[in-house]
């Protein structure tokens, strides 16, 4: 058994599929097919079952991928630690979010980061916040957005919004400058059920209720027609609400409510504490953190 052995096994893992995975290992398919057939006898052992419906691992290669992604994490991290030490920086970086980050946001900590390091690699993933957050504990990224930060090695501020809610311009409310709470409880809420739960225990420490979700949407372009067709509400924070959208008017809250992202991790390395500090303080300089009014 050796290092590229798991790292072919990691990247089939990660890709689902064989001629992905030898993309990013920089091998021919036929090479990554022999790399794991090898492992496999090696460890006595079947680790991946191929199927119909793709690659899937067995328990025991649940358990090895686990090992393995530890080992090449700590593998980089020398790496890193000893290029820092020749003077200069290289390595990669796996940093996980939510898709409805803003464009702006990401594309300013990326730009940020790589001017100042142009020689590490980022692989940006995207995933539910429930994903990532099983992601950053099974080491599949290195930094990931998350709500709570608590029980990280290291979390910094990211995001600081408030949540809005989102109505057609004909529903009855719409003149309102704000919306009380308790005034959408009766409401369909159309929005992403992964989200929901989140939503639903940011709420629930202000002894409010959220409207019954309805609607389990997770496009925003389909939320915001279904809205717009009057068909319920939705609540969005406003970071991610366009104040051009038409037929649609966002209103604050009452009680205000606020959402805090942070940047959060598992790993100790230079690369992955050069990010967050950069993406945090990039993150400050632009307003996307703001001190509640």
């Amino acid at each position: 058994m050796n290092l590229s052995q798991l790292e072919v096994l990691v990247a089939i893992v990660d890709a689902g599929n064989l001629s992905e995975a030898a993309e990013v290992v920089s091998l021919t398919q036929s090479a990554v097919s022999y790399s794991l057939s090898r492992l496999e006898t090696e460890l006595g052992v079947t680790l991946l079952e191929r199927g119909r419906q793709g690659i899937a691992l067995t328990r025991i290669g649940e358990e090895i991928v686990q090992h393995a992604r530890s080992i090449l994490g700590q593998i980089e991290i020398i790496r890193q630690k000893t290029a820092r030490e020749q003077g200069f920086n290289t390595g990669k970086l796996r940093f996980g979010c939510v898709p409805t980050i803003p464009a702006r946001l990401l594309t300013g900590i990326l730009r940020n980061f790589q001017n100042k390091y142009p020689d590490i690699d980022i692989v940006v993933f995207e995933g539910s916040p429930l994903e990532l957050v099983e992601w950053l504990g099974s080491e599949v990224i290195d930094i990931g957005t998350v709500t709570a930060p608590e029980g990280y090695l290291l979390s910094l501020p990211f995001v600081h919004t408030e949540l809005n809610a989102l109505i057609s311009e004909r529903h009855l409310l719409a003149t309102e400058n704000e919306i009380p709470m308790e005034s959408l409880i009766n409401e369909a809420f159309i929005g992403p059920k992964a989200e929901y739960g989140i939503l639903h225990h940011l709420i629930r420490q202000q002894s409010l209720s959220l409207p019954r979700l309805r609607y389990a949407v997770s496009t925003q372009s389909t939320i915001l027609t279904m809205v717009r067709e009057n068909m319920g509400v939705a609540l969005m924070l406003d970071i991610l609400i366009d104040p051009r959208i038409e037929g649609i008017v966002a209103r604050p809250l009452v009680p205000r409510l606020f959402v805090d992202i942070y940047l959060s991790t598992h790993i100790k390395s230079p690369v992955v504490d050069a990010f967050m500090t950069n993406a945090s303080s990039w993150a400050k300089e632009h307003n996307f953190w703001l001190d509640v009014p």
